[in-house]
């Protein structure tokens, strides 16, 4: 199965370890992500500012996909919406959609509908699923407890992004099972980090991310496992600028998912751009290889009796 892979613009920049985690762990279940060069941004930075020039870059984008024969799949949350978006405008608005043709088609490209936008977690649920998951794991964790925060551009508006219960999202908590790793239930996981108000507003922005730290620290956790790249700047780089302010902060540690379940299949630390989180020491590091268990040992086939 082959994918155009979409980044976003964040990522490829800011958190590269999202797509080499992503890509190392997909290609070990057979999934290839082809880079496309003539993706661009996908319009979220106009969304407030003018709608047509918000859905023209998503519309753009996955014409480009549908001339190669390929779905789309994404790792910014951000970017699944907007595309999500695209989609769902494009099949109700026949007037615009023709006026988005009429622009494209001087790249000869045409928007049909046909590309699918999918997130890398429901190709991992649905394509492969927990239990092919689990019998390629080489390792599991024994005490490892995380907190998801999955933002909040992939569950609402639920009608568009049709990604999960937006109320009760069990998909990740489900992908996690087989790792050993527990998915606590934390104060503010289904709330914003604030990043949405860098900028804008930085004491709502940093108040809003003091908040969630504190929360997932009082449960327990051991890292924070944004899905968002929008969380992941705020939890990897915002995070660290906080505690310039305030030394006495306990910094709280990044660990991407694809990361998490990588090291889980017996994938090297380094191919995972784990040291690349900002937040992560080497002292992080060995408390993650502290908490996997000893590699799962192979079956022994019985040897059939020798004739006497």
């Amino acid at each position: 199965m082959k994918y155009a892979f979409f980044q976003g613009c964040n990522i490829p920049i800011r958190i590269q370890q999202y797509a080499t985690s992503t890509t190392a762990v997909l290609q070990h279940f057979g999934i290839t992500l082809e880079v496309v060069p003539e993706f661009n941004c996908c319009g979220y930075p106009a969304r407030n500012v003018d709608e047509k020039a918000y859905l023209l870059p998503s519309v753009r984008n996955l014409a480009i996909a549908e001339k190669r024969g390929l779905d789309i799949l994404v790792i910014c949350n951000c970017c699944f919406a907007s595309l999500q978006k695209a989609k769902n405008v494009m099949a109700k608005d026949s007037v615009l959609l023709a006026e988005m043709n009429s622009i494209l088609a001087k790249e000869d490209l045409k928007y049909c509908g046909t590309a699918e936008v999918k997130h890398y977690l429901t190709v991992l649920h649905e394509q492969v699923g927990a239990e092919t998951i689990k019998k390629k794991l080489v390792k599991m964790f024994t005490d490892l407890k995380v907190s998801v925060i999955h933002g909040c551009h992939i569950l609402r508006p639920r009608e568009i992004t049709r990604f999960d219960n937006s109320f009760m999202p069990r998909i990740t908590e489900e992908l996690l099972l087989p790792t050993g790793a527990k998915s606590l239930d934390w104060r503010g996981k289904l709330e914003c980090c604030g990043a949405a108000l860098a900028g804008i507003n930085n004491d709502l922005s940093h108040k809003l991310l003091k908040e969630k730290i504190n929360g997932a620290q009082d449960a327990g956790t051991d890292f924070i496992t944004p899905i968002c790249s929008y969380c992941h700047l705020q939890f990897d780089t915002m995070q660290i600028n906080i505690q310039k302010d305030s030394p006495e902060t306990k910094l709280l540690p990044v660990l991407l998912f694809p990361q998490l379940l990588g090291l889980c299949l017996g994938l090297d630390e380094a191919a995972l751009g784990i040291e690349q989180n900002s937040t992560i020491s080497p002292e992080h590091i060995d408390h993650i290889k502290s908490l996997l268990g000893p590699p799962k040992e192979e079956k022994k086939k019985k040897k059939a009796p020798v004739a006497a």
